[in-house]
């Protein structure tokens, strides 16, 4: 047994006098008060006016000073909020989550710190829609009254009835055209063509000219494409800028609307629906580029994908994109692509507002080398490919051909219900921030279900860059939110109950952080503010990377079925590549977790003014350490380590120093073990503060803090996780 005892023991062995020796006993935490005869006091004692000194006594929860002086230990008592808030710029304290006012448009605060959306409780049938903030489904637009229904009735308006019998059409209204393409070639530039029932069985082309497209109601007037190798509508070349597109449906075997070349296209209250191939495609063409805006419109049940914007920009509003279709051989599904136009690296630029993106295939939002703003919308229950693979909500990715990074800010969405992955970030940047991401399903193999992963490009070696900011991130599988390689903020949010994997019934993981996918790059994770509890296995786990965690409530994590695992934070060193993890805890409470509070295995951590706590044991009475330390170096400075079921401070092998820490009521406050031939090494003893156990609310204080060799063992390492796959 080693006994640290405090640095007035080591007072007389002094053989000199000088300022520099008192500087540096000062510093090693001796008291510099006097007594009458010029004999220093020892730290933990003051000068009376007596000239003696006297012994300072603190309370249970406080340490006492190289001063004299009592401070409690554990938060820092200028700390401006608890953990687990924000401190605002007001002076306010934020708690971690979405606050319910950022919750979007169309949706309100669970009650949890999170969001739902408003939206009817079951599915719309085919051809009506809801989107956030509609609590009935409805039809795409309304009919009105009349064969027009409420067209505008212009004087150039050109009229088309393909049930016109006369045969001397002439574009009115009493002898309107049998066909659109004709009402469109006679109309002038700007002119409506007004068209009421009927299925109309041709291929459209507006082009050298732009004109306002209107139908009575989509449930009453359809386009229908002939060739699959053509497109319903085509809306081709600059000269058609300004094209309106309404109140019409479409569908085909080909192309639903497709848009080339043309700036300022409006496409409002249309359903696409049942096409062969895409469902609107809107892209770069060698003559220039091209820009849309659809609104109020519902596309679903079209094949490969619904919306896709191509080295243009468009603007997708209050519209619900559905249940896409993979196309013949399996591959896509995708509700909406957004991707830079490769051939010619024009980058694409997509807002996503107040719209329902649900039950399509692969992935829900795609964004590959471009730029997208996706908010108050919901990306749900994405189904995966027929091989059981992916299913995806948002998917954002370089292009690797261009080097094009994507780009993508989510706010005050819900991301829900989706496969594999509910947001998967490679090579680019994303903020999410007043975001609920839940409830990510596994794959068909039982793997997968994470909420947010964020990656190094595996082919290019890019960075990867991601801010989430008040969110919600819960119910997923197997791990809530993990980094490889890449740079991470991580800031007032919530990581909540991570389940297990569906495959093993193992994993659970709140916060993970590795290196790089292939690259061993490290990754560098700021994690804020958050409250990370009732997760699996471990709460944060950072593997040969760097992490700063501060303000954070770690706590509650359960353990697997076996009763194994359920750690609070973990640091340990990359396998493969023997990269030591770097990181630092401060003003953080780590509290009823099981097996470890803080472990510790070939890194380096330090912990300030942070409280751990209330650690639990397995079921079979093993472990239970606050802090843990094998092979590695641990700082604790200026923390509480209360109350945990075994050690206070477990050192196996380890170069620990403690600073002006209060360690009360923990089995054993300090365990020293040899560990592959390294001692246990101990230092800074000055400002420790021990209590026993078995006294009245541990209120009896030791001023020595005791090392005991129990013969205890480490807690078995956390194995990383793999990468899921780039499709």
């Amino acid at each position: 047994m080693v006994n640290f005892r405090e640095c007035i023991v080591r007072w007389p062995l002094a053989v000199a006098w000088t300022w520099a020796l008192v500087t540096a006993l000062v510093v090693m935490g001796c008291g510099d008060q006097v007594d009458a005869d010029g004999k220093a006091c020892a730290a933990r004692e003051v000068a009376r006016e007596d000239g003696t000194c006297e012994r300072q006594r603190c309370g249970p929860e406080e340490i006492a000073l190289e001063t004299g002086a009592c401070q409690p230990a554990g938060l820092p008592p200028d700390m401006p909020c608890p953990p687990g808030e924000l401190a605002l710029e007001s002076g306010e304290c934020q708690p971690a989550g979405v606050p319910p006012e950022a919750c979007g448009t169309g949706f309100a605060g669970d009650g949890n710190g999170g969001c739902e959306a408003i939206l009817p409780e079951d599915e719309c049938p085919e051809g009506q829609m809801a989107i956030p903030e509609e609590t009935r489904c409805h039809e795409v637009a309304p009919c009105g009254d009349g064969p027009w229904g409420d067209i505008p009735v212009e004087p150039n308006t050109q009229f088309v009835d393909q049930a016109y019998a006369g045969g001397d059409s002439d574009g009115t209204m009493t002898k309107p055209w049998t066909t659109i393409q004709r009402g469109i070639d006679e109309a002038v530039d700007g002119a409506i063509v007004a068209v009421t029932d009927g299925s109309y069985a041709e291929d459209v082309e507006i082009a050298g000219k732009a004109v306002r497209l209107r139908g009575r109601c989509p449930g009453l007037v359809e386009i229908r494409g002939l060739a699959p190798s053509a497109q319903a509508i085509l809306v081709d070349g600059t000269a058609a800028t300004g094209t309106e597109i309404r109140s019409l449906a479409v569908t085909g075997e080909g192309v639903g609307l497709f848009m080339a070349g043309v700036r300022d296209v409006t496409i409002e209250q249309v359903w696409v629906h049942g096409t062969g191939s895409l469902g609107i495609a809107a892209v770069k063409a060698l003559r220039g580029h091209t820009s849309m805006v659809l609104k109020g419109s519902l596309v679903e049940q079209n094949r490969d994908i619904g919306v896709i914007v191509s080295g243009s920009d468009a603007t997708i509003e209050s519209t619900v994109v559905r249940a896409t279709q993979p196309s013949a051989d399996g591959a896509f599904g995708w509700g909406i692509g957004i991707q830079d136009d490769r051939g010619r690296g024009a980058r694409t630029g997509v807002t996503v507002r107040a719209s329902l993106v649900e039950q399509n295939h692969e992935v829900g939002v795609y964004v590959f080398g471009s730029d997208a703003t996706i908010e108050s919308t919901v990306v749900r229950a994405t189904q995966p490919n027929a091989d059981g693979t992916h299913g995806r909500g948002i998917e954002v990715q370089a292009d690797p051909d261009t080097g094009e990074r994507a780009s993508v800010t989510v706010r005050a969405c819900v991301i829900e219900q989706n496969h594999e992955v509910s947001v998967y970030i490679s090579g680019s940047d994303a903020t999410i921030e007043s975001t609920v991401v839940r409830a990510t399903q596994p794959s068909a193999d039982g793997t997968g279900g994470w909420g947010i992963s964020v990656q190094d490009d595996p082919d290019t070696g890019e960075r990867a860059g991601m801010t989430v900011r008040a969110c919600v991130v819960e119910q997923n599988h197997d791990v809530g939110v993990i980094v490889f390689g890449a740079d991470a903020t991580i800031e007032s949010t919530v990581v909540r109950a991570t389940q297990p994997s569906a495959a093993d019934g193992l994993e659970g993981r709140g916060i993970d952080v590795h290196s790089g996918v292939g690259t061993d790059k490290r990754a560098s994770v700021t994690v804020r503010a958050c409250l990370v509890e009732q997760n699996h296995v471990v709460g944060v786990l950072v593997s040969g990377s760097d992490a700063t965690i501060e303000s954070t409530v770690v706590r509650a994590t359960q353990p697997r079925a076996d009763g194994t695992r359920g750690g609070g934070i973990g640091v340990q060193d990359s396998r493969g590549a023997g990269e030591r993890a770097r990181v630092s805890v401060r003003a953080c409470l780590i509290e009823q977790n099981r097996e470890v509070g803080v472990f510790v295995y070939g890194s380096d951590v330090t912990i300030d003014a942070t409280i751990v706590r209330t650690t639990k044991a397995r079921d079979n009475n093993t472990f239970g350490d606050g802090i843990m330390i094998e092979n590695g170096t641990a700082s604790i400075q200026n923390s509480t380590i209360a109350n945990n079921a075994r050690a206070g401070v477990a050192n196996f092998g380890s170069e620990v120093t403690i600073l002006g820490t209060i360690l009360a009521c923990n089995a054993v406050d300090l365990n020293g073990e040899t560990d592959d031939g390294s001692g246990a090494s101990f230092d800074g003893s000055s400002g420790w503060q021990c209590t026993r156990p078995g006294t009245e609310d541990c209120a009896e204080t030791d001023d020595r803090c005791d090392v005991e060799t129990a013969n205890l063992e480490p807690p078995p390492r956390v194995e990383p996780l793999p990468p899921l796959p780039q499709p």
